[in-house]
């Protein structure tokens, strides 16, 4: 044995006498199995040399000229990370139920992929997640394998080591561009957590409320089987970038056994107790919670006028509204006055058309405000989230965090969800949905 790795086990024994928990030795050899790992059930899921035990999603096998083995890794080279293009996903042939994964990931500048779970092959849907999806690839959870830097206007639960567009991950270290990072995924009974380089920085637990209100206020609201457990393969996403993953290892579990990682450094100090779980309810188009709101020059404030000041009309849950006003006003503000944003929210709804802006407005109608500028203007429709937690505020526009400009809100205001529209520009509106507390 290499005296180095003499040096190494001595210093080990040493520190497990004293009472020091400290990382396990690097294994010589990558996609290898040590004796202990293999007495405590870890199983390889790639041997370093073929792609057995996997196949292409949708199909019997992996597809020829996608994946390759080069340097010990499963690599994918860059395309354009479109189903049924030259890549497409990696799955496992084995189900998983309960279990405990191991894997290590490198992305180049830019890079982007992810480890999907806890979702069924084969399920057909029919909302689209992203340009170009045609519902061949999975939608469940991910872990997001990601460079960072480049993406920094992603929202915060869309960066690397997140449970995608679903839970920030907190008191991670990411290692450069061009390193391999170690990540970690449990799922034990209904508690899913994510591990970063030998640190835990993100968990849920399937079925409670707070993770159905996040679910509902996410682009996964269209999709009824996020976030339900279930036997699961395990997958790696073509992103269209390229992305190189190693030592894939697993072992299963029975629920609610003991999950300590066989090599971790210490976790980051326990967080503050979290904030009261905020209730999601669907909100019906009526007229009555509408009104429409135009700025006043003697006044100095928005003035509130009928619905009528504006051609609105509400149809099969759809709320249609032009701005006809004419009389001089620079632009009108449409206003759902059901219910006063005041302490925590988050409230999405989707749009389509044209508007200048989505706003939480000053509900006495005073000049403060929060306001989310250049939504996008054509007729798709459009998701936009706009919420308040513990006095911070935090509005996105589909996938990427909204541009807040203008901005005039305090941490504490009592507001109004709004959009406002320039002369002639007009505006649908369905889908709201609102979680609130204090």
């Amino acid at each position: 044995m290499h005296r180095s790795l003499l040096l190494l086990h001595w210093l080990a024994a040493v520190a497990a006498a004293v009472g020091i928990h400290t990382m396990a030795a690097p294994a010589e050899v990558p996609n290898t199995l040590s004796p202990q790992e293999q007495s405590a059930g870890w199983k390889l899921l790639f041997d370093g040399h073929s792609t057995a035990g996997w196949h292409t999603y949708g199909k019997k096998s992996v597809t020829a000229g996608s994946w390759k083995i080069q340097n010990g890794c499963l690599l994918l080279p860059a395309g354009n990370g479109r189903p049924n293009g030259h890549g497409g996903d990696l799955v496992t042939n084995a189900m998983f139920t309960n279990f405990e994964f191991e894997f290590e990931w490198r992305v180049g500048p830019a890079g982007n992929s992810g480890v999907e779970y806890l979702f069924t092959e084969g399920e057909k849907r029919t909302a689209s997640f992203y340009p170009g999806d045609t519902g061949d690839s999975p939608v469940g959870f991910e872990y997001q394998v990601l460079d960072d830097a480049p993406h920094a206007n992603n929202a915060a639960d869309r960066l690397a080591a997140s449970i995608y567009s679903l839970v920030t991950p907190a008191g991670k270290t990411l290692r450069p561009v061009g390193e391999f990072n170690q990540g970690r995924i449990v799922v034990n009974g209904n508690h899913v957590k994510h591990w970063l380089n030998g640190r835990k920085v993100a968990e849920c637990e399937l079925g409670s409320p707070e993770l159905q209100r996040i679910i509902a206020s996410s682009k996964y609201k269209y999709y009824p089987g996020v976030g339900v457990k279930r036997a699961t393969a395990i997958a790696l996403q073509d992103h269209g970038a390229e992305v190189a993953y190693r030592n894939l290892k697993i072992r299963e579990l029975s629920p609610s056994a003991a999950s300590a990682p066989a090599a971790a450094v210490p976790p980051p100090s326990a967080p503050a107790a979290a904030a009261a779980p905020m209730t999601a309810r669907k909100i019906p188009m009526q007229a009555a919670d509408w009104r429409v709101w135009c700025w006043s020059k003697a006044e100095n404030r928005w003035v509130e006028h009928p619905l009528s000041k504006m051609t609105v009309q509400i149809q099969d849950g759809v709320l249609s509204a032009t701005n006809t006003t004419n009389d001089g006003w620079p632009r009108a503000i449409l206003v759902y006055r059901g219910t006063l944003l005041d302490g925590d929210f988050t409230l999405s709804a989707e749009y389509r058309g044209q508007l200048e802006s989505f706003d939480l407005q000053a509900a006495d109608g005073a000049n403060q405000r929060l306001t989310c500028l250049n939504p996008p203007q054509d007729n798709q429709w459009h998701t936009v989230l706009l919420g308040r937690r513990d006095g911070q505020y935090t509005a996105r526009i589909e996938e990427a965090s909204a541009q807040m400009q203008n901005s005039k809100a305090s941490s504490d205001m009592k507001g109004c969800f709004c959009f406002k529209l320039r002369p002639g520009e007009q505006v649908e509106v369905r889908g709201l949905v609102l979680q609130a507390g204090r």
